[in-house]
Formats: C-alpha cells, sequence, structure tokens
C-alpha cells in the first residue's frame, strides 16, 4: 500500500519522535499499486448438474494488511533502532496507526506491526519496512457522540435521525450512555426504521447513569450493581442509510457514540 503522507503516528507516539518518516525506497516510476480495501467472499454451494451456484450472501473476513516503508534522512544508530523495535513490534494488542494524510486524517487502522526488515542505502541503515495487520478489513472513523441534555424531571417522549454512512454493510452497534432523572426509572429506545423491538430498561434507580456497549454486549451501571436483568436484551441497532428513533425516557441526558468502517484505497 502506498501512502502519500509525511509522517505517522502509532500508539499515540508520533513518528517524528524517533525522526522517521513515510519514504518509498523502491519506486523508480510513476506506476504502483495499493489495496483499495476488504476482500469480499461469497458463500455459495454448487450441486451436481446444476451450473448457476446457489448464493447466501457474502462474508468479509479477511483482514486488511499492508507494508509500509519508513525511513530517516539520517543513518539510524542501534540504540535508535532498539528503541524504535520497542515501539511498534512485540505489543500485546492492537493499537492505533495513523497516516498524517490530509484526506484521511479522520480515520485510522488498528493495527499491529507483524514483522520489520531493515532497509539499507550504501551499507548504512536508514530505515524500515513494517508490515502492518488490522484487526477488521476496514480502517475506522475516530468515534462521534450525538448527545441530547434536558433539565427539568419529566418523560421525554421525542424522535430523532440518524444517518449510517458507514462502508460496511452490517449493523453498526453504537454505544448508549444514559442517565435519568428523578423521576426516572426506565428508558425506551425504538429504531422505527427497522421495525424490530425496542431497547428497554425498566425499573432502575432514578438518578442512575447507565453505559450500555451494544456491540460487546457489557452493561456498566453507576450503582455498581448488575442490570441484565434489568434490561430485555434487544441490542440497540443501525441499518444502512437513514435510521428513525424513538426515545421515551425521563432523563437528564443521553448519548449515542459510534465509528464507522471506511474502505481506504491509497
Amino acid at each position: 500500500m502506498s501512502f502519500y503522507g509525511k509522517t505517522f503516528i502509532y500508539d499515540n507516539t508520533p513518528s517524528e519522535v524517533y525522526g522517521l518518516y513515510i519514504l518509498d525506497f523502491e519506486t523508480s516510476g510513476g506506476y504502483n499499486e495499493s489495496e483499495a480495501g476488504s476482500v469480499v467472499e461469497p458463500i455459495e454451494e454448487w450441486v451436481y448438474r446444476r451450473s448457476k451456484s446457489y448464493h447466501y450472501g457474502n462474508i468479509m473476513n479477511t483482514p486488511l494488511e499492508f507494508d509500509l516503508s519508513v525511513g530517516s534522512y539520517d543513518p539510524i544508530p542501534g540504540f535508535d533502532r532498539g528503541k524504535i523495535s520497542q515501539w511498534l513490534l512485540g505489543r500485546g494488542n492492537f493499537k492505533k496507526l495513523q497516516i498524517c494524510e490530509d484526506d484521511i486524517s479522520n480515520v485510522y487502522f488498528n493495527a499491529i506491526c507483524t514483522s520489520a526488515k531493515t532497509l539499507y542505502v550504501g551499507n548504512v541503515n536508514r530505515g524500515l519496512k513494517l508490515h502492518f495487520r488490522c484487526d477488521s478489513p476496514w480502517a475506522w472513523e475516530y468515534p462521534k457522540t450525538i448527545t441530547y441534555t434536558f433539565t427539568g424531571d419529566q418523560i421525554r417522549n421525542f424522535y430523532f435521525d440518524f444517518y449510517n454512512s458507514s462502508d460496511s454493510n452490517e449493523y453498526l452497534y453504537p454505544i448508549v450512555d444514559f442517565t435519568l432523572n428523578n423521576i426516572g426509572n426506565s428508558i425506551s429506545i425504538e429504531n422505527t426504521t427497522t421495525g424490530e423491538p425496542p431497547f428497554i430498561f425498566s425499573g432502575i434507580s432514578p438518578n442512575e447513569h447507565i453505559i450500555v456497549d451494544n456491540s460487546l454486549k457489557t452493561i456498566v451501571s453507576s450503582t455498581g450493581l448488575l442490570r441484565l436483568n434489568y434490561f430485555n436484551k434487544k441490542w440497540l441497532r443501525f441499518i444502512e442509510g437513514n435510521n428513525r428513533i424513538h426515545v421515551i425516557a425521563a432523563i437528564k441526558e443521553l448519548k449515542l457514540t459510534y465509528s464507522f468502517a471506511r474502505k481506504i484505497g491509497a
């Protein structure tokens, strides 16, 4: 994959800290190739005496992988190479990788560096060729949050529209963060576009603050109590395009946090 940014940030550390920049040690002409996004694998079945398959849908479960060549304008000393390897390699989990390029400044790759090769120019070490593997076929937009704040102890009954512009055609599961007011003991959030049963908590406490990660299926309450039995287990999700959302609750605040998948062709 070819990037046209000058620098990058990995695990919140800018590459300039180590004097590293994105370089291309190999290009000698105007042609290069790059990954355009994720790989689609059709799910199909072929049967005897039928020349056309039964198509059941597609899956996109091949993680994005790419090489990134980085280097320094000065020779890289051995001590610095050790620090760079410690920063990039052998990490215990996926970390955010952001390419400092204007047209993709709002996205990051959730990636882990799996290997590195040293690059020499005139027998002097001036760079590394890094191989990154992502945790998905996508890059991700940095999370955004929609916030609704209310004053007074009233039951709120309102609608709003959410437009899901994600490049993934799968469901989008937001994080729902809400705080009840002094008379609140329940909340209902319904995606009327899909017609699915609403997301409901009932029998909870006034002023309680609850955070629900609908993707990870986790619930955290400010009371410290387990609240799964107070939830109808209808996790909120959005389809592609516009979603009409209906909320009924006596709340002080409601937040929905989400991150769109993005296909990045460098």
